[in-house]
């Protein structure tokens, strides 16, 4: 061996003899801060920013807005992009006795915020016509008077486990199975100011929420201006905030619902085959390009039901003429009305109408009116092309009145049939044959906006 070899074995066997208790240390000090501090720190309670948003509207804990119960828990099931039914508390589900009984498998393993575990008995429905039983911890049956297959869809709705405390301090607490958990509020009589919703688990990045009801958006916009909040929710009015420095406008297309004009088929001018054709004159000549977000039926674009075959009914002032020669007797005046919120909306089918014309008489009204002419007004879209409430000539709620034996029958089947493919040609003939029959012009899905601080 060279002798400079030998060397540096002296040297380096005389470093470590002489610095092997620094150099020990050194190693299980660095594999202890590698593996063991991380952990300490998760552990930690962390220090999250607050977001404190307004939101407009009166509520209380059990009449929360669907989008805050969606970040409190979930339902039985979700709901994907395309409307359809997909596991969440349940696993799995199937329809008996063709489709009046519904089993549910509850995921095992689940708990509430509270740290209980869940189990079927937690799950309470009250539904009128409907009968739920629990065979097991692990099981959920529904039993139905008669067929109805939007079901799992309808269970989609967050279900929550609500305890109360009675003693000299009676409080009420709504624990449930998503990422935010209630850990405080405030309310004013029966209704809420402020609802603090905290991350349930301690290694995500989500924010603390505080979420601060107002009854009217002015003055949500005032809590904005005085920096109560960094953000308000669900505006639909702009007027005076449009050109604010330092902020945002964030537009949101609501999906959930569309605006239409929705005829009286009672009213006489609208009737028979003339009122048909001046449903007809006055829907050709709408112009519907002021909408970005057209609408041409009643069930969503983005829903596994919808139609694209629809007939759309695109200004055409020579067709809505032709139509309009073939009315019997044309109303020397129709009455439009508009729920406040749809005000240029109306004014702008004022102006269309009355290019064949018609003298149109424009009418302001705060809510929805007990009777009309034509209103001018936001329908509901629930997530399952189940519509059987809005046309159906046997329901009040079908606001046109609407009676064709077809639109009934299509409406009657989609509810009973379990076969998605029969049911998706089931809607399609409906959304036609309704369409056809004019009971209203649909125009567009409206939009609210979020105003937030940059």
């Amino acid at each position: 061996m060279h002798r400079s070899t030998r060397f540096y074995i002296r040297l380096l066997s005389a470093f470590f003899k002489k610095y092997f208790f620094l150099l020990f240390l050194g190693v299980f000090l660095g594999a202890f801060a590698f593996f063991v501090i991380p952990r300490i720190i998760s552990l930690l309670p962390q220090i999250r920013s607050t977001q404190r948003i307004a939101y407009i509207g009166r509520y209380t804990l059990g009449t929360l807005p669907l989008s805050i119960q969606q970040q409190i828990s979930i339902g039985l099931t979700s709901l994907n992009d395309f409307g359809r039914a997909a596991p969440a508390i349940a696993t799995s589900w199937v329809a008996t006795d063709s489709g009046k009984t519904y089993i549910f498998t509850l995921a095992p393993g689940l708990r509430w915020q509270d740290g209980t575990p869940l189990v079927s008995q937690d799950i309470k429905y009250n539904f009128s016509d409907a009968t739920v039983t629990y065979p097991d911890s692990g099981h959920l049956v529904i039993e139905l008077p008669d067929s109805f297959s939007p079901l799992p869809t309808i269970v989609s709705t967050p279900v929550f486990k609500v305890v109360k405390r009675g003693g000299l301090f009676p409080s009420i607490s709504y624990y449930g199975l998503g990422a935010y958990a209630i850990t405080g509020y405030r309310t004013n009589g029966p209704y809420l100011d402020s609802l603090t919703l905290s991350p349930t688990r301690a290694d995500n990045h989500l924010p603390k929420i505080q979420y601060l009801f107002y009854p009217s958006p002015s003055m949500a916009i005032t809590a904005f201006k005085l920096g109560e909040v960094s953000r308000v929710t669900g505006l639909e009015d702009l007027d005076g905030i449009k050109n604010w420095p330092n902020t945002t406008l964030t537009p949101h297309v609501l999906t959930d619902r569309y605006v239409a004009v929705f005829f009286n088929l009672n009213d006489p001018s609208f009737t028979g085959a003339s009122g048909k054709d001046l449903r007809l004159a006055l829907d050709y000549a709408t112009d519907k390009s002021h909408y970005e977000n057209r609408v041409y039926g009643p069930i969503a674009v983005s829903s596994w039901a919808y139609n694209p075959n629809i007939r759309h009914y695109d200004q055409d002032l020579t067709k809505a003429r032709s139509f309009l020669k073939q009315v019997e007797k044309v109303p020397a005046k129709i009455t439009l009305t508009a729920v406040s919120a749809y005000l240029d909306t109306a004014t702008r089918i004022q102006s269309d109408w009355e290019q064949l014309g018609i003298q149109v008489d424009l009418q302001i009204v705060p809510d929805l009116p007990g009777s009309f002419q034509a209103l001018v007004a936001a329908q509901y879209v629930p997530p399952d092309p189940d519509q059987y409430n809005y046309w159906h000539s046997t329901k009040d709620t079908n606001l046109t009145g609407i009676k064709n034996p077809r639109v009934d029958k299509k409406l009657e089947d989609g509810r009973k049939t379990l076969d998605p493919a029969e049911r998706q040609a089931l809607y399609a003939d409906f959304q036609t044959t309704l369409t056809d029959e004019i009971p209203a012009i649909f125009l567009y899905n409206p939009l609210d906006y979020t105003l937030s601080r940059n």
